[in-house]
């Protein structure tokens, strides 16, 4: 979705030419903990054995501080306006949903926050190091835990602070399977290849399916013994509420982690240059090259579209990792690059055997491969 992200960087040009962007903000020198004037925000977090520390449980935690949010009327008003100038999109009657989902846009990350957290089930609480720009990230041990199902994740904040905040750990076994899945266009209807209808998706309308795909997940989870999950976008974290409850609503037996983009930045010029970066290779590559370093010893089905880098991803994964993936499903997207050229170029060197492009008339007959047995068509 990172074309997502261009049509609201024109809202952004047209609030700051009159002041309304919030400035920078000045780093306390000090550390400090989480506090009753804070945000923060930890997101759906992967566990995975440790390996030097049997019985142990690593979680890879990721949290973003933040100050209160802004008011998004000055921003609202320019997007309103430059999207119904350019696109003929009128968004002034769900300027609500629009402000809710475009929230965290709003907001000024904080540098040198400390950010602990409890797990359920799981013995040691666990602490990041300090925020930079709002945002750490880091592997850490949560001790022995009891079970293998998905637990709740619980912020200790002070004690005059009664907020709920909560995530969600999702933990797996260091063998057996797992699914790396694209969201927009593969599991969410996003058309990320016309503005509009991507403007709209993103900002007004109920997000909707890729017609079939929760069926076909919920086989997967059956078929494949509750794989983990995880959802890689090359979306900005800023959208991860709105992605959360979307993947958690319509994909409830297939739910885990989300990894999204970081964009930790209030300068005008640095959104801009996030927006045209098609680095979205580079940045699926990597994310599955952190999933690898989790879960060395299980196998991977990838699923994607072919509205950007998802081939090309993929089929380098294969030739990078070998059986790391299984198998990689590729959905044909009406109006994308779907030569015979394209996707050989992409899975070069790629036994046929390890990919499947599919259209949407042969999504239902996903279900029924046995990718569990080898079989990836």
């Amino acid at each position: 979705m990172r074309s997502a992200l261009s049509f609201f960087t024109f809202g952004l040009a047209a609030v700051e030419l009159t002041n309304a962007l919030p400035r920078a903000y000045q780093a306390p020198s000090r550390r400090s903990s989480v506090n009753i004037l804070d945000d923060v925000l930890v997101f759906d977090a992967p566990a995975f054995d440790d390996p030097a520390n049997p019985g142990n449980t690593l979680v890879q935690l990721q949290a973003y501080v933040s100050s209160r949010e802004l008011s998004l009327e000055p921003l609202l008003s320019g997007i309103s306006g430059l999207l119904n100038k350019t696109l003929g999109l009128d968004i002034s009657n769900s300027t609500d949903r629009a402000a809710e989902r475009l929230a965290l846009f709003g907001t000024i990350p904080l540098s040198n926050k400390d950010v602990t957290v409890n797990v359920n089930g799981c013995g040691d609480a666990a602490s990041l190091p300090p925020t930079d720009s709002g945002m750490a990230i880091q592997n850490l041990t949560i001790g022995a835990c009891n079970g293998t199902v998905s637990t709740l994740g619980t912020v200790k904040l002070t004690g005059i602070d009664s907020r709920n905040t909560n995530f969600t750990v999702f933990p797996s076994s260091a063998d057996g399977f797992g699914v790396i899945s694209d969201i927009d266009d593969t599991v969410k209807v996003s058309h990320s290849l016309d503005k509009l209808l991507l403007a709209k998706a993103t900002l007004v309308d109920d997000p909707v399916p890729v017609t079939g795909m929760p069926d076909v997940f919920k086989s997967l989870a059956a078929s494949l013994n509750s794989p983990q999950f995880i959802y890689v976008s090359a979306s900005p974290f800023q959208l991860y509420p709105f992605l959360r409850d979307f993947i958690d609503t319509t994909y409830a037996a297939s739910s885990g982690p989300i990894f999204l983009n970081n964009l930790t930045t209030t300068s005008l010029t640095s959104i801009i240059d996030f927006a045209k970066n098609d680095g979205i290779f580079e940045y699926k590559s990597a994310m599955i090259d952190r999933i690898a370093g989790m879960y060395p010893g299980k196998k991977f089905l990838t699923v994607g579209d072919s509205t950007q880098k998802d081939p090309e991803t993929y089929g380098e994964a294969i030739r990078k990792y070998g059986d790391f993936i299984a198998c990689a499903w590729i959905r044909k997207v009406d109006g994308a690059n779907n030569t015979d050229a394209r996707f050989a170029a992409a899975f070069a060197g790629v036994d046929p055997s390890k990919f499947k492009l599919y259209t949407d008339d042969e999504i239902p007959g996903l279900a029924d491969v046995d990718v569990a047995g080898g079989k990836c068509s």
